[in-house]
């Protein structure tokens, strides 16, 4: 048995490939396996999982007809033998002692989950990197719960979204937990955020889950990145991975926090809105305000937990005028692109 499985879904990216590779196939922790998942890829990378596959005895290949990144994942640990699960994205990297590192702490404290530093690319060649912890932290027990509740959203009067970046990319986890729990990733194409349910059911069921403050995981920007479009199927998603983690718990604090992740996504996607070429913006709108799922949220969410422009944004997402919703929107929009990069202003 291997001591980490490294589960990497693989479309569309051969101009990474190597790069990504290079920074797994060179771990210090020799003891792994690395699947490579083609996801029905239609550029070179099928061809080329196939020769590392030959050049290396520690890389699986499978290859599978197109079906997302969740599924993806799932064909990974359909296979995985390790025991521990990583998941890595294909257009990233990661530095050459990461699955090392996390794997004696995992020894060391006898943990569930280990989660590591990352730095996103902000722009080419510049980073941005975490600051979640401040030094090394344990989480024992009912503790674990109060992370995962963290991950999925931040409790009432905190500024910050959530205290804890919900991607599976920059931890391991025990294989164990997701067999003995029968633990999979929803599809990204039905349910927004496929890596929330998974981490809500991992960590449910987890007792002990560290943090390593050490930046190891490096999130790299690539041509699709930068070209991000509205989607507006994409608020019906939001609504399904809410109706999908109300499933897992009935908990009025859980409950809470999922119901400011759907609001946040929410007051995302009207951003996204008002940035968009779309002309129909404010019937695009009016769909939103007069879904009855805000009555339902209304009955047990109080404003009062939000930040201020945060809840200013939710009050008149619950008024009756869309034209009101997309004047205020503008004007949030103006003021986020001008004071964007004062951090005490949060939008």
């Amino acid at each position: 048995m291997s001591k980490v499985s490294i589960i990497l879904p693989i479309y569309n990216v051969e101009k990474y490939l190597d790069r990504c590779m290079d920074s797994l196939l060179n771990q210090t922790l020799e003891d792994i396996e690395i699947i490579m998942v083609d996801d029905g890829s239609p550029d070179n990378c099928p061809q080329m999982c196939d020769e590392y596959a030959k050049k290396d005895n520690r890389v699986k290949v499978v290859h599978k007809k197109n079906a997302g990144l969740g599924f993806a994942r799932n064909s990974g640990l359909d296979v995985a033998k390790g025991e521990y699960i990583a998941f890595v994205d294909s257009d990233d990297y990661v530095g050459l002692n990461m699955y090392k590192t996390l794997y004696d702490r995992a020894e060391a404290d006898k943990c569930d989950a280990v989660f590591c530093g990352f730095r996103t690319e902000v722009k080419q060649s510049k980073w941005m990197y975490s600051d979640e912890v401040d030094a090394d932290k344990l989480w024992r027990g009912k503790d674990v719960q109060l992370f995962m509740l963290d991950m999925i959203a931040s409790g009432a009067g905190v500024k910050a979204e959530r205290l804890y970046q919900m991607s599976v990319w920059h931890s391991i986890y025990k294989r164990s937990i997701i067999e003995d729990n029968h633990i999979r990733f929803v599809s990204e194409r039905e349910v927004a955020s496929e890596d929330i349910s998974f981490q809500i059911d991992f960590l449910s069921k987890a007792n002990t889950v560290a943090y390593i403050k050490e930046t190891f995981y490096s999130y790299c920007l690539n041509g699709t990145s930068l070209t991000a479009t509205l989607k507006p199927e994409k608020y019906a998603r939001y609504k399904q991975l809410r109706a999908c983690l109300l499933t897992k718990s009935s908990d009025a604090e859980y409950v809470s926090r999922v119901n400011r992740l759907f609001i946040g996504y929410t007051r995302s996607h009207l951003y996204d809105i008002i940035n968009s070429a779309w002309k129909n913006k404010v019937a695009m709108m009016k769909d939103i305000q007069t879904d009855k799922v805000w009555k339902e949220i209304n009955q047990s969410y109080s404003p009062s937990n939000l930040p201020f422009i945060s809840k200013s944004i939710y009050k008149f997402l619950l008024l009756p005028s869309a034209s009101l919703l997309f004047v205020w929107m503008c004007l949030m929009n103006f003021a986020r692109k001008k004071l964007g990069g004062c951090r005490s202003f949060v939008l």
